[in-house]
């Protein structure tokens, strides 16, 4: 058996353990069907491979060296969109005062933040201790699930940390990370024309957020809060397909 044959198996394998574990979890919500899809095409492709002899003597040759090409093409985009979302997650030692923080909003349990939503409050936090001119748009509506929107909760968190509540603004609207930073960027303008701004989000989500937001401001930058580990697969793999349609549409 080749190694094309065997690394097609350890990827089908793998995607469907990986879907169970989500599952299990009862994470990556929306997305996770992705990884049954991978592991169906990897099986594929390991039958392919593995009788690849006979596949040639049925399939002409140009077929193959496209589909091949096509292959390399779709790895090398992934590769080169991937770099840009691995650069903007990583954490730098120091970051600029600005007018504002934007505090992109994740997932509420009832009335109960997400362990995502928990990092980037924690990054929230420390940066408004920090720079205490600072005022955060709190951006996140309510979802399926959600007693309160994530702006509420993001909002009661930050009061019972003690930041005061005149430096916190709402903005409850929102569905998407395009509507989150479009909305607060109506909130920030209504206040000041030519704004310095942070935006705090997930490391996997920096480099997107920061694309959206500079059709808005060109002084901003990224600040990234930690994933959980055992996500940060799914997290990063569904964030390429996110800038791919966001490039495309």
């Amino acid at each position: 058996m080749g190694l094309l044959a065997i690394l097609s198996l350890v990827i089908g394998g793998f995607s469907i353990l990986y879907f169970l574990f989500l599952t299990i979890l009862n994470a990556g919500a929306g997305f996770s069907f992705f990884w049954i899809l991978l592991s169906v095409m990897a099986f594929c492709m390991f039958f392919i491979f593995r009788n690849y002899e006979g596949v040639k003597e049925h399939v002409p040759k140009l077929i193959r060296y496209v589909v091949f090409l096509l292959i390399i093409i779709v790895i090398m985009i992934f590769i080169v969109v991937q770099s840009f979302i691995i650069k903007d997650s990583i954490k730098r030692d120091n970051y600029d005062s600005t007018d504002y923080v934007i505090v992109l909003g994740a997932r509420v349990k009832g009335t109960t933040i997400s362990l995502t939503l928990s990092h980037r409050l924690e990054i929230a936090y420390k940066y408004l201790i920090d720079n205490t001119t600072s005022k955060a748009i709190l951006a996140g509506g309510k979802g399926p699930g959600e007693d309160i929107s994530e702006a509420e909760a993001m909002k009661r968190y930050l009061l019972n940390k003690g930041i005061n509540e005149d430096r916190l603004i709402m903005e409850n609207k929102s569905t998407s990370t395009q509507e989150n930073i479009r909305n607060s960027f109506e909130l920030i303008n209504a206040y000041n024309e030519a704004p310095s701004v942070t935006i705090i989000t997930s490391d996997f989500h920096v480099y997107r957020a920061k694309k959206i937001a500079e059709k808005y401001c060109q002084d901003i930058q990224g600040i990234p809060s930690r994933t959980h580990p055992p996500l940060i697969v799914h997290y990063y793999v569904r964030e390429f397909f996110a800038v791919l349609k966001d490039t495309i549409f």
